[in-house]
């Protein structure tokens, strides 16, 4: 199973590039020095030096970032900063081979995205360049313009986009523009001292560990995983696993407190062993509250842990525990279930909706109130200081012009649940529905929009 891409988590380091990184994505340049041969690259150009095809889970080092107590700054990712995605491009060795080979002494690859800095501002502490060891780069990296069968969007890296499967997606970057084989890591801030496993209260630094490699991890999608009780009884579980290259192996359960463990089903199609692998097991739940768990096994006989790697800035969460999800097993589920399916003829007429006001797209409806209103009153920091929304009177200039922008409903909904970039993350700070009515409002509010 594959995410789709307009449900796929975004994050930038920096702001998102203008529309115009994609306008003639032929044309976009990527520079390379440390092979044999240098020579700058077209997308055009790459594409006729061969092309491969690989699925990969992609990752933010911060997903599982709001279990740590100590409340580490960034977005406070549960489970949603993470997506599997099949990515088609040029593999970095073909690149290499048609160069001649490396210039001695190379040990990192370093890549450099291509959003424009301002003027005046200290390149190093502002680029997103990473380097990774040259021999992750020469075995499976791919420099990809085609996701799930479509160019790149903007919003994922397009035109061109490095993918470096099983490692975390600070790796990932975004617009490449440039390559650069090395001897050492790149001085830039975000590999110097960010990303950086670094115990609570100290600053980052070159000896602490880089988040290259994902550990291995598996959660439980629900049922109940958005609040709702469920039917006590047997009941079918699903979720996903995966790991940082090794494929996984195993999968199990435990709805104890881990005391004991049983196996459950891996299923779907095994798409490679950066894919991650659906599971699915059934329980007996009596009526109640429970604590359902999964613990993942890859082929190199790493075993999810029990409790997560304290560090200041809250990466690499794996914990089985943290992970949890905690289900209410309620015979009133089952009741109101079947109640809501046999409706008396005797019911009473169900109320009009609320009155629709225009809008740039025609009418309103009742949700798309709710989520109007939601928008001007209840977030905070407030939309309107970024965003411009013309039928909601925003005019903020730093985030995206949503008019312009035109958002689906689910696009707007993983970015107010997750954050994006600088934007914070509202989950917690908003219900579920009060989420999706904002969601349903923007997609209303912006599809009349020229």
């Amino acid at each position: 199973m594959v995410t789709a891409n307009d449900r796929f988590f975004v994050r930038n380091n920096l702001p998102m590039p203008p529309p115009r990184f994609v306008r003639n994505r032929g044309a976009w340049r990527l520079h390379l020095r440390g092979t044999r041969k240098e020579q700058s690259w077209t997308l055009n150009e790459l594409q006729g030096l061969g092309v491969e095809s690989l699925t990969t889970v992609l990752q933010c080092s911060g997903n599982g970032r709001k279990f740590f107590e100590h409340g580490p700054s960034g977005s406070p990712w549960g489970v949603g900063a993470a997506g599997c995605a099949v990515w088609v491009g040029l593999p970095v060795r073909l690149l290499v081979e048609a160069m001649g080979g490396l210039m001695r002494g190379a040990r990192y690859l370093t890549s450099t995205g291509g959003e424009e800095l301002p003027d005046g501002v200290d390149r190093n502490a502002a680029i997103v360049e990473r380097s990774i060891p040259v021999e992750k780069a020469l075995e499976d990296c791919l420099l990809a313009w085609e996701m799930n069968g479509e160019p790149v969007p903007l919003d994922h890296g397009g035109p061109l986009r490095l993918v470096v499967p099983g490692y975390y997606g600070c790796n990932n970057i975004k617009y490449v523009k440039r390559l650069a084989f090395t001897k050492e890591q790149t001085q830039a801030k975000i590999q110097h001292s960010g990303y950086r496993l670094r115990p609570i209260g100290r600053k980052g630094a070159p000896d602490q560990a880089s988040m290259w490699a994902m550990n291995v991890k598996s959660w439980i999608n629900g049922p109940g995983a958005g609040g709702e009780a469920i039917p006590p009884g047997r009941t079918h579980f699903h979720g996903v696993a995966f790991s940082g290259g090794p494929a996984i192996r195993k999968v199990e359960w435990s709805i104890d407190d881990g005391r004991t463990w049983s196996e459950a089903k891996l299923m779907g199609p095994d798409m490679g062993r950066y894919a991650w692998r659906q599971f699915t097991f059934a329980a007996e739940l009596s009526e109640g509250t429970h604590r359902v768990f999964s613990r993942a096994h890859d082929e190199a006989g790493e075993v999810q842990p029990e409790a997560r790697l304290e560090n200041e800035r809250g990466y690499g969460n794996n914990s089985w525990r943290d992970h949890g999800l905690a289900v209410v097993a309620s015979g009133n589920a089952q009741r109101s279930s079947a109640e809501h399916s046999e409706v008396e003829p005797s019911s009473p007429p169900v109320a009009p909706p609320a009155p629709e006001a225009p809008t740039a797209s025609g009418q309103l409806d009742a949700r798309a109130l709710r989520g109007r209103e939601a928008l001007l009153q209840q977030t905070q920091p407030a939309c309107g200081a970024c965003h411009g929304l013309q039928e909601a009177g925003l005019q903020g200039a730093v985030g995206p012009e949503l008019d312009a922008l035109r958002p689906s409903a689910a696009r707007v909904e993983a970015a107010v649940r997750n954050g994006v970039g600088a934007m914070p993350a509202y989950e917690g700070q908003l219900s579920e529905e009060t989420i999706k009515d904002i969601a349903h409002y923007v997609e209303m509010a912006t599809r009349g929009s020229k």
